[in-house]
């Protein structure tokens, strides 16, 4: 099991935390409602994990990724995101955390998370994913996914190669990477790549989907 420090500026929220994570048998050695207290209990407790809830337009939780891995390269970073508004793929980048989940998460999921980035694996919330696929909303009616973008841009984020895609929509590879070249327009991504960081790429996990 895990040592973790537990961080959420709500304090039920951080002792329900807390219970679920001791329930589990992971071993909490610190709780912090300030944000300033951070990194200091990090550096004090050396745990194996970190969990921040966060407002993701706080600007105190700028760079804490890169505080906290001053302390400890090896550290397990994850946030629970309290999303103000509509979820900005560049935001979610910044944050450079091992564990992504979306405020309001199952304690299952919870878990799933906390086991996935002890083991060294990285772990995204299916909702956060969904979120950063969803087209902003324009007058434009061209400007949002047909539902065959759609379900090829979620069948992308779930890990699966165009060849893979192709057959399984009945296409050729070449209708496959014309939907993805409309997706990437009318997302403003810059490719693929990115596209596929929503889901962290094959090292990533994800709630009813496993090991992408």
């Amino acid at each position: 099991m895990s040592t973790l420090v537990v961080a959420d500026p709500r304090g039920v929220y951080l002792a329900g935390l807390e219970w679920v994570l001791r329930k589990a048998g992971h071993d909490v050695v610190a709780q912090c409602r300030r944000p300033v207290d951070i990194v200091p209990n990090v550096e004090r407790h050396r745990p194996d994990i970190v969990i921040v809830g966060l407002d993701i337009a706080d600007p105190r939780m700028a760079g804490i990724s890169s505080r906290l891995k001053a302390c400890d390269s090896a550290l397990g970073i994850i946030f629970i995101v309290q999303p103000n508004g509509r979820l900005d793929i560049k935001e979610i980048q910044a944050l450079d955390g091992d564990g992504l989940l979306l405020d309001g998460i199952s304690h299952r999921y919870l878990l799933e998370c906390v086991n996935a980035v002890a083991a060294g694996k990285k772990w995204i919330d299916n909702k956060i994913v969904q979120q950063l696929l969803m087209p902003e909303p324009q007058h434009q009616p061209t400007s949002r996914l047909t539902g065959r973008e759609t379900e090829i841009a979620d069948l992308v984020s779930r890990g699966l190669r165009n060849k893979t895609i192709a057959q399984q929509m009945h296409v050729s590879e070449g209708t496959v990477k014309m939907h993805l070249h409309h997706v990437y327009e009318k997302l403003h991504l810059d490719g693929r790549a990115e596209l596929a960081w929503v889901a962290h790429g094959k090292a990533a996990e994800r709630p009813g989907t496993g090991l992408l």
